[in-house]
C-alpha cells in the first residue's frame, strides 16, 4: 500500500517547477538583452561625442593658426583685406565684402576657393576684416607719454574656423581678433 501512495503523489505533480524555471530564465534573458542594447547605445553615444570633440579641436586649431598668421609681421596689412582677389587671397575678405561668406559658414562650400586649409581638409579658416584703426577701449595717447610712442589703434578681424572629422562631424568656431595697426 505504501508504494501506491508514492505513485499517486508523483502523478499529481503537473510540472509547475519547470514552468516557473522557464519564466525566470526568460526574465533573465530579457534583462540581459536590455543590458546589451543599452551598452551598445551608450557606446555609440560616446563615439559620437568623441568625434564631435575632435571636430571642435580641429576648428579651434584652425582659428589659432589664423590668429598666429595675422600676428606675424605685416600679414594684417595683406592686400586681400583691402581689395578682394579670389585668385591671390580668396580667404581674406575686406570690410563689407559681398564675397565674405563668413557670415553664413553653414551654407558656405568650404573649399580652396574661399578658405585656407591648415590641417589637410579637416581644418580650414576664413578671415574677414571688420574695422581698421580703431582706438583701443580705455586707451588714450595723453596718458603721460608722447603720442608718437603710444600705439593704441587696432584692426579687428572675424576669424571663422571649421573642423571636420573623418566620420563627418563638423564644428565651427568664430573669434574676434585685434592686431595693433600702428606702423
Amino acid at each position: 500500500m505504501r508504494t501506491q501512495l508514492v505513485y499517486r503523489k508523483a502523478a499529481r505533480q503537473k510540472g509547475a517547477t519547470l514552468v516557473i524555471a522557464l519564466l525566470v530564465l526568460v526574465l533573465i534573458m530579457m534583462i540581459g538583452i536590455t543590458a546589451v542594447s543599452t551598452s551598445n547605445t551608450q557606446y555609440k553615444l560616446a563615439g559620437n561625442l568623441q568625434f564631435e570633440d575632435g571636430a571642435m579641436n580641429n576648428a579651434e586649431a584652425a582659428v589659432s593658426k589664423a590668429e598666429n598668421w595675422l600676428g606675424i609681421g605685416t600679414n594684417y596689412q595683406s592686400a586681400g583685406f583691402f581689395t578682394y582677389d579670389a585668385s591671390n587671397s580668396p580667404q581674406l575678405y575686406p570690410i563689407g565684402s559681398s564675397a565674405a561668406m563668413v557670415t553664413s559658414p553653414l551654407t558656405t562650400s568650404w573649399s580652396d576657393s574661399n578658405s585656407i586649409s591648415v590641417g589637410g581638409s579637416s581644418q580650414r579658416y576664413q578671415i574677414q576684416l571688420l574695422s581698421t584703426n580703431n582706438l583701443l577701449t580705455g586707451s588714450s595717447a595723453a596718458l603721460g607719454r608722447q603720442a608718437a610712442a603710444v600705439c593704441n589703434k587696432v584692426n579687428t578681424y572675424l576669424i571663422t574656423g571649421r573642423g571636420v572629422t573623418n566620420r563627418g562631424a563638423t564644428k565651427f568656431v568664430q573669434s574676434y581678433y585685434s592686431v595693433l595697426s600702428c606702423t
